[in-house]
């Protein structure tokens, strides 16, 4: 049971990251503006996709996965923080929130099964 949970957080982590590491790699519209009000240059908008499309990419390499997890995480703190320094409405910070608890759930769940 505990191994299909971390199977579905995996997959849920991954398709999220995926998606939108690429929207920033690809200069979607949504993510240059919201870069804008973070006063954040575009570089690290794409320094965050690449890191976000590897991540995605290295949670299925089981002996990584805890760190990936942990490191996916640290990126989605950095996004609630910027969230909050641009006076962002709560709804707006809610995926980065979400994510975030999925990567704790997947970092504590990956380090208790192995």
């Amino acid at each position: 049971m505990n191994t299909l949970l971390l199977l579905i957080l995996k997959i849920a982590v991954s398709v999220a990251f995926l998606s939108t590491g690429v929207a920033k790699l690809m200069k979607a519209r949504p993510m240059v503006n919201q870069f804008h009000e973070f006063r954040l240059p575009l570089e690290i908008m794409y320094l965050i996709g690449v890191l976000e499309v590897v991540g995605a990419a290295a949670l299925w390499y089981a002996p990584m996965s805890l760190w990936v997890f942990s490191c996916l995480g640290c990126l989605m703190a950095g996004a609630i923080k910027s969230h909050f320094d641009a006076k962002h409405a709560i709804g707006s910070m809610l995926p980065s929130v979400i994510l975030l608890g999925l990567c704790i759930a997947g970092a504590l769940l990956d380090g208790w099964l192995n």
